[in-house]
């Protein structure tokens, strides 16, 4: 492997480990929002309103 001066190749290592650090959590939260609002039940439906068939 060829030495590199600059240390770019570490240097985008080090990035990518960063964002990908910063991405896991957002995406494990997002999932969590999602299920707990899939999980939900629907509220309950009041007697007193319109049907959809009744509209004009």
């Amino acid at each position: 492997m060829v030495h590199d001066r600059d240390k770019r190749r570490k240097r985008r290592r080090h990035v990518l480990r960063f964002f990908s650090a910063l991405a896991l959590p957002a995406l494990l939260l997002g999932s969590a929002i999602a299920a707990a609002e899939w999980a939900t039940p629907d509220p309950p439906v009041r007697a007193d309103a319109p049907k959809a068939g009744n509209r004009r």
